[in-house]
């Protein structure tokens, strides 16, 4: 795992030396990524920089030191991620009268593409990648990303001047970094808690689409196409989904992930398991325990608080599948020393205020590991959200009333404060009674006088609803950019919502999140349950299958009642939530204080100072719950202040 950088001036403005420092400097921000080795490729006469920083995963050698040169001098190549067939394809390559220097995956990718081309070599990849290759045969460069989004890859355009790499941070190094907040994102940002791709929170500045290709040659205009896509996927099968048993489906699924696993095993380095106890991540440890020939480590983070505290079910996990398991237990302390530097961390405004657990997590696992595995994409491939069911249950019922009667009900709800429909249902004993049911009806409150099903959807994963957006400006709101032609082709709002969150809140949250989480540390993170074989096997599946009677998950669950007893597996679903309401009311009032009380913000050019300071007061005063609003708000104000 690495961190890449560079740029291509086509105005050829700068001498060699110049290159080089400036392609050092941008580099050096990215040392967190990969601290082995630094290394710096220019070509002065192109206007061609490329930079990198490696953390040594395969091959430790330098024969995998990059860039890295094909044998023919024709390609170079700045790479990052992990291509985890490169074995399979390396044998491929050797038939064919290929020999290497060493048996890293970068060399071995680099000689696919000078043998077979960029878009048939993609066609033969599984793994996770972002990469640069400069073709100085037709002075081309290729910027590309894997198919899911599981590495990060940023670009710019400022004038003749091409700017990309793996963070942000990188491209501002730059002299000719010409990035202005843009007020479009902005009010995304604050709309979702990140800003959706193709966006970033500046101008001109682009992150790249999962299973995109950016071609950039002098004097053109960069071309950008999808050489993998979901909605392709979707369009191929839309009326022809696969007709196997069920018996079949579970036998080709457990195949799958287990192929999947077993490739991830593959490290020269200590390896782990992240495991949150839940049904993803447990599966995951299973498979792996089952395919290693060593005990498997296993790093799980525990909260004080007992609704919030997965820890004990991770443990019993642990222990029956018998891994070397290890915990940590948050405190107060960890979250008041983390939080400041989250702005640095993420570089844009990042508001999945679960980045703090993930965050120490991955820095306790990398005391031990230098790679992890973990259960991401769980929910959005296999419905595990509880808004694949839900959703659509309250729009069957509330769909069916007029408008007028549902404003008022929902106008009624929402007039109670959370902490008094706690307090009215403190009369149900607590094993029968929803956490936080306060907080949950008035989310019932906010939705159920919605238009139709996909505003729900909408409604749902905002933060802030349109109308209550806590900013100054007044540009649009962009929202998350879907293909409307392929949304039309999936009649289930089921498979529309599935459909959206893998195509957006995936890559531009939770996979961004975890990117960044363990990179910090210099932790290689790997999904194996967002292997695109296993996404292209389920998505052709029929719905009846993916969700049965309602149960999400219901085929990971299936398999994963073959290696964990049933009564570790059937229950509620928490996610990786945190305390956030309490913390703000606590260990983390005096930071927040300090970035949001009137005299901060009293000329603010972005945020409604009025609109923010109600938000903290009726916060504080427990009547509400706006820990949500208030994360994006103080995440934006952090991230302006380091900047």
């Amino acid at each position: 795992m690495c961190g890449i950088a560079g740029f291509l001036d086509h105005s050829r403005a700068l001498g060699g030396r110049d290159m080089e420092s400036i392609t050092k400097s941008m580099v050096e921000t990215l040392r967190h990524r990969g601290p082995n080795h630094q290394g710096i490729w220019v070509d002065e006469g192109c206007g061609l920089a490329l930079g990198h920083q490696r953390l040594s995963i395969i091959d430790l050698s330098e024969a995998g030191n990059q860039p890295m040169i094909s044998r023919n001098e024709r390609y170079v190549m700045s790479y990052n991620g992990e291509i985890y067939n490169a074995s399979e394809i390396g044998n491929e390559l050797e038939k064919a009268g290929i020999k290497f220097r060493g048996y890293s995956d970068t060399e071995i990718l680099i000689e696919a593409f000078n043998y077979w081309g960029v878009r048939d070599t993609l066609k033969k990849l599984i793994g996770m990648f972002a990469f640069a290759l400069w073709d100085q045969k037709k002075r081309r460069l290729t910027l590309c990303r894997d198919r899911v989004g599981i590495k990060p890859l940023y670009w710019a355009e400022f004038g003749d001047l091409i700017l990309f790499g793996s963070e942000l941070k990188a491209l501002k190094k730059h002299p000719g970094w010409g990035g202005q907040i843009s007020k479009e994102s902005l009010n995304d940002f604050f709309l979702y808690g990140y800003v959706p791709s193709p966006n970033t929170i500046f101008a001109k500045v682009h992150k790249l689409q999962p299973g995109t290709i950016v071609t950039i040659e002098h004097h053109k205009i960069p071309s950008i196409e999808r050489y993998w896509s979901l909605g392709a996927i979707i369009q191929s099968h839309k009326d022809k989904k696969l007709t196997i048993t069920q018996t079949e489906v579970e036998e080709r699924l457990e195949e799958l992930l287990n192929d999947s696993v077993n490739k991830r095993l593959v490290s020269d380095v200590p390896l782990g398991i992240l495991l949150s106890g839940g049904v993803d991540s447990s599966l995951v440890a299973a498979l792996a325990q089952q395919n290693s020939e060593k005990t498997i480590k296993t790093f799980t983070i525990g909260m004080s608080e007992e609704s919030y505290n997965e820890a004990p079910y991770a443990k019993k996990i642990a222990q029956h599948l018998q891994t070397d398991h290890n915990e940590l237990y948050l405190n107060p302390k960890d979250v008041i020393e983390v939080t400041p530097s989250l702005p640095e961390i993420y570089d844009e405004p990042f508001a999945d205020s679960s980045q703090i657990p993930t965050i120490l997590i991955s820095k306790f696992a990398k005391k031990t590991v230098t790679v992890s595995l973990s259960g991401d994409g769980g929910d959005e491939v296999f419905l595990g959200y509880n808004r694949h069911y839900w959703a659509n249950v309250i729009w069957k019922i509330f769909g069916k009333i007029h408008k007028v009667p549902r404003k008022l009900i929902s106008k009624t709800i929402l007039k109670i404060p959370p902490i008094f429909w706690e307090s009215f249902f403190r009369l149900i004993p607590k094993r029968t009674r929803p956490g936080q049911i306060g907080d949950k009806l008035h989310k019932v409150g906010r939705i159920i006088d919605s238009r139709n099903a996909d505003e729900i959807y909408e409604k749902l994963i905002s933060i802030h609803g349109i109308e209550d957006l806590p900013t100054k400006t007044t540009g649009n709101i962009g929202g998350n950019p879907i293909n409307d032609e392929v949304l039309s082709l999936i009649p289930d709002f089921t498979e529309r919502m599935s459909y959206r969150d893998t195509m957006h809140y995936l890559p531009d949250d939770i996979l961004t999140k975890v990117d960044r989480a363990s990179m910090c540390t210099s932790l290689e993170n790997r999904v194996p349950l967002l292997d695109h074989r296993i996404m292209e096997f389920v998505w052709k599946l029929p719905l009846s299958i993916r969700m049965e009677h309602g149960k999400r998950k219901i085929l990971l669950k299936k398999i994963l009642s073959r290696f964990i007893p049933q009564k570790l597996i059937k229950r509620p679903k928490s996610g990786f939530a945190i305390p956030l309401d309490s913390w703000l009311r606590g260990p983390l009032k005096e930071w927040a204080q300090s970035l949001i009380n009137e005299s901060t913000l009293k000329n603010n050019e972005f945020l409604d100072s009025q609109k923010v300071q109600t938000l903290w007061k009726q916060h504080q005063s427990k009547r509400y719950n706006y820990q949500n609003q208030l994360w994006a708000i103080l995440m934006f104000q952090a991230w302006v202040k380091n900047n």
